[in-house]
C-alpha cells in the first residue's frame, strides 16, 4: 500500500475535495492547492481542517499524501469569528501522519510524520525516512527541506544516515 506513485486520475466517490487559496506551501511555486480525502472535518473556532483517510494534497508540481492531514491557519487581522463557508485565509502549518509521502520533479519523500512550518517555509518528515532522486538514495530519521531556499538536510537521529549514490545515473532517469 505505500507506494510512491502518482496517479493521473483520482479515485472517485466518497471523497472531500475543495481549493485552498494560498501562498507557497508544499510547492515553491506556490498557487492553489487542490484536496482530497475520505472525510474533512472543519474546526472553524480553531481555525483548523482535518483531513482523514487517503489524503491526497496537491500544489504546482508538488505533491503530498498521508492516513491524516491537520491543516492550522493563521487569524486574519479583525476577524475575531468565522462563518461556515468563509475562507479560513493562509495556511500556519500542517501535520501529515502515516504513510506520509513528498513528490516534486525533483526529489521523492517519505516519512511516518511530516509537519510543515508557514513561518519557516519547511517541511520536516520522521520517522522511517528515506529520499529518493533519480536513483541516488538516503535514509535517515529527520528529513529537513527548506522550501524556498531548496535545501535539504538529513539527521541520523540516534544513529546514522546512509546513503547510496549512483554517479553514472541521470537525474529523473525512470530507468
Amino acid at each position: 500500500m505505500a507506494r510512491i506513485r502518482i496517479l493521473g486520475v483520482l479515485l472517485a466517490g466518497g471523497f472531500a475535495a475543495f481549493t485552498a487559496p494560498a501562498h507557497a506551501q508544499i510547492s515553491s511555486e506556490g498557487g492553489p492547492i487542490y484536496i482530497n480525502s475520505d472525510r474533512t472535518e472543519s474546526l472553524e473556532r480553531e481555525r483548523k481542517v482535518l483531513l482523514i483517510g487517503n489524503v491526497d494534497i496537491q500544489q504546482g508540481d508538488a505533491r503530498l499524501r498521508a492516513d491524516k492531514v491537520t491543516m492550522v491557519f493563521a487569524s486574519k487581522e479583525g476577524d475575531a469569528t468565522s462563518t461556515v463557508g468563509g475562507s479560513f485565509g493562509q495556511i500556519e502549518s500542517m501535520t501529515a501522519d502515516g504513510d506520509v509521502f513528498y513528490v516534486t520533479p525533483e526529489l521523492k519523500a517519505k516519512g511516518d510524520r511530516g509537519v510543515y512550518v508557514a513561518s519557516s517555509d519547511t517541511i520536516t518528515m520522521t520517522g522511517k525516512v528515506a529520499l529518493m532522486r533519480g536513483r541516488d538514495v538516503a535514509e535517515g530519521k529527520v528529513l529537513k527541506l527548506e522550501i524556498t531556499n531548496r535545501r535539504t538536510t538529513l539527521d541520523g537521529g540516534d544513529g546514522r544516515t546512509r546513503m547510496m549514490i549512483d554517479p553514472d545515473s541521470e537525474t529523473g532517469s525512470n530507468g
